[in-house]
């Protein structure tokens, strides 16, 4: 009988992982895509049970009604997470449908009996290292040793990073789901750190104190640095900006954030920068001027902006720009006319119009049109 239940449970999460999956990606609402993704993390955790033989036998040791009637659960679940697709429409049943996404994550984990499994982490025997944090009032913690985690839907607290010398051929490290509640700066410091990611985090005032915010010099490698869904980052280090080698800055989905560091423009050799729905944000530095490699620049969804600085025309090298649902925006800086290298412009309708006064001088320029959700405008202002 265990045989059966194994089977009907691995055929039945599997349909979920790939409903949710599907949702995931088309799904635009922040807070349902928040709670999906930390779905998508359990499923992906609870594929390892199915591997680990001690583990699943521990799962299947219980009364075979109750197992059968969790079967029966997930496979409404399924039908749960597909209804989430169509939820921008029906706001009245927002909370709801957010309640039992939780729920559904808790349940998961609870009868799977998940525990985070101790880690060893060597220099010689990986270089690239993820840290997930999913449980309330969990800890994930850091030692020479490795980390450990318990789990469930809130971020782990992240405390007692190892010594530097335990990561020092670390390329590439992402903090998932993890709260701060101590200054992180000697990562900043990793001697071939060239990719770093917070995702989902919550940054707190200390995270970056007395490394990165204070420091005049860093002498660090790091080309790649990423922020995304880090709700309560309100405002970036201006340390960040001795980061001179760094090529890529994604800053999306940060909805607190409403400033750059005044000098971002010391970032010269930055290639890509990416702002997607900082909806807070209201203006960019003048001394994005100085980016004079930067040949992306993505401000979509910045709902605040309403004015870009006229120093936006020495971007020399500027290919695309990515401007679609700038409402705040009624109209651009004469000076765009120098833009002479750009070649693309993703916008609204009512932003194209803004740029018909330079399509003579900028004659390489293409206006690339997107049809914008107007509901789903309105829920990024209300959130």
């Amino acid at each position: 009988m265990a045989v059966v239940f194994e089977s009907a449970l691995e055929r039945v999460l599997g349909q979920l992982q790939k409903a949710v999956v599907t949702v995931e990606q088309n799904i635009h609402t922040a807070r349902f895509k928040t709670l999906l993704k930390r779905l998508e993390i359990t499923l992906k955790r609870i594929e390892r049970v199915f591997y680990e033989s001690w583990r699943l036998s521990t799962v299947l040791d219980r009364l075979e009604e109750e197992t059968r009637i969790f079967i029966l659960y997930l496979r409404n679940a399924i039908a749960i997470v597909l209804k989430c697709s169509n939820i921008k429409y029906r706001t009245v049943y927002r909370k709801n449908y957010s309640n039992k996404l939780i729920r559904l994550n808790n349940e998961l984990l609870m009868f799977f009996q998940i525990e985070g499994q101790a880690k060893t982490v060597s220099s010689d025997m990986t270089n690239s290292i993820g840290i997930h944090g999913l449980a309330e009032n969990s800890v994930v913690a850091f030692s020479a040793g490795g980390y450990s985690s318990t789990c469930s839907v809130y971020p782990g607290e992240l405390f007692n990073l190892p010594l530097i010398g335990s990561f020092a051929n670390l390329t590439s490290i992402r903090f998932e789901h993890v709260s701060f509640s101590s200054s992180i700066q000697r990562i900043f410091i990793l001697p071939f750190l060239q990719k770093l990611s917070f995702v989902m985090c919550e940054i707190g005032e200390y995270t970056f104190k007395n490394g990165v915010t204070e420091s005049s010099y860093i002498p660090s490698n790091l080309t790649d640095l990423e922020f995304d869904c880090c709700y309560d980052l309100r405002k970036l280090p201006s340390g960040l900006c001795n980061l001179l080698r760094l090529q890529n800055l994604s800053i999306t989905n940060c909805h607190e954030l409403d400033a750059l560091p005044k000098r971002i423009g010391n970032l010269s050799n930055l290639e890509v920068l990416n702002l997607h729905c900082c909806t807070k944000l209201q203006a960019l530095p003048e001394s994005i001027g100085n980016l004079h490699n930067l040949s992306f620049l993505d401000i979509s969804d910045c709902l605040s902006i309403s004015l870009l600085p006229e120093q936006i025309a020495e971007l020399c090298s500027l290919k695309v720009v990515k401007m679609s649902g700038v409402h705040g925006l009624q109209e651009l800086p004469e000076s765009m006319s120098k833009l002479t290298e750009l070649e693309k412009v993703i916008c609204d309708e009512e932003t194209s119009y803004l740029w018909m006064d330079f399509e003579v001088d900028l004659y390489n320029l293409k206006i690339n049109v997107v049809e914008e959700d107007r509901f789903e405008n309105f829920m990024k202002i209300v959130q």
